[in-house]
């Protein structure tokens, strides 16, 4: 049985968006919601760790989210995780375990990292997103592209693509893109939602961390830190990395951020050829794409006379 069949024959679904999430999972997931909801007529609950961030609440996804305290898994008789690279990405890693056996898992993604940790997988390193994956996946199946599916679809594309100016950027995102468009959605508006929507004091507290910003010149790396006092919720800094590929003499850019007292997310970035960040995640139990990746350290950044340390 294929994907699609598998959703068609399931009776109460799950869809799960990664931790801290993004455009693309959110994207990929609200798509998926609507799909199910509305042209299947099954119910079906999205989840995610965390909150819906408050730039993304025009996909309207409230009516699906299902808080962490009401999360029963054996409610469901499938699970579809949208744009996690790995079970860990879930937040619920422990819980989807138990489930093996009893519970089909479908596998959503692009990351070129991804295990293929579900019972059936569609994951494709070439896409922009998981988004497009999904877009490709409803336009083999005929499925209505209505204002929110596409409204859900073309925000994925926009900003894991960064309005077409990263390297996940092809003609045939573009194309799709194109489509999505025609369907009625503003790519204006998804933009002036996400990302032209900064407060003073967001860009304020930007310009804190970028006069700390720290360059390796033998090594080329330009290094941002961003400790408990810089931040003031967990989306202020969202899009800072991409910001930081501007620094053309860098080869790479590496951001750290105290996420909790103990526990450091890295990300980086990089726009050179010749340089994949994600074989060096890897090696720290990370993952993600050549030119975007990320993990996470347990320690806390401490600053010192001669620069910045993790103890």
């Amino acid at each position: 049985m294929n994907i699609m069949e598998t959703i068609k024959h399931a009776n109460k679904i799950l869809l799960i968006s990664h931790i801290n999430p993004d455009g693309d999972t959110l994207g990929s997931s609200g798509a998926m919601s609507f799909f199910i909801e509305k042209q299947l007529d099954k119910p079906v609950d999205l989840f995610c760790v965390n909150q819906i961030p408050q730039n993304f609440k025009f996909l309207n996804l409230e009516q699906f989210y299902i808080s962490p305290e009401r999360l029963d898994l054996n409610s469901y008789d499938l699970i579809i995780a949208l744009d996690c690279a790995d079970m860990r990405r879930t937040g619920i890693e422990e819980q989807l375990l138990q489930t093996r056996g009893k519970i089909p898992l479908i596998n959503i993604d692009h990351h070129q990292t991804n295990p293929m940790y579900g019972d059936l997988n569609i994951v494709n390193a070439d896409t922009s997103s998981t988004c497009e994956i999904v877009f490709n996946l409803f336009k083999k199946s005929n499925i209505d592209f209505d204002k929110n599916i596409s409204t859900c679809l073309l925000t994925g594309i926009l900003t894991d693509t960064s309005y077409f100016t990263n390297a996940a950027t092809t003609s045939l995102s573009i194309k799709a893109s194109s489509f999505l468009m025609n369907q009625g959605v503003s790519s204006k508006e998804i933009l002036e939602s996400v990302w032209k929507n900064q407060k003073l004091e967001t860009l304020k507290l930007w310009g804190q961390v970028l006069e700390k910003l720290h360059f390796n010149k033998k090594h080329k790396i330009a290094t941002a830190i961003i400790n408990s006092q810089d931040k003031v919720d967990s989306n202020i800094f969202e899009g800072f990395a991409n910001f930081l590929t501007v620094i053309y003499e860098a080869n790479i850019i590496l951001v750290l951020t105290q996420i909790e007292e103990k526990l450091i997310k890295a990300s980086m970035r990089t726009t050179k050829e010749n340089i994949d960040v994600a074989k060096i995640a890897a090696q720290f139990g990370g993952g993600g794409h050549s030119k975007a990746a990320g993990f996470s350290l347990d320690g806390q950044l401490q600053e010192t006379a001669t620069g910045w340390k993790i103890v």
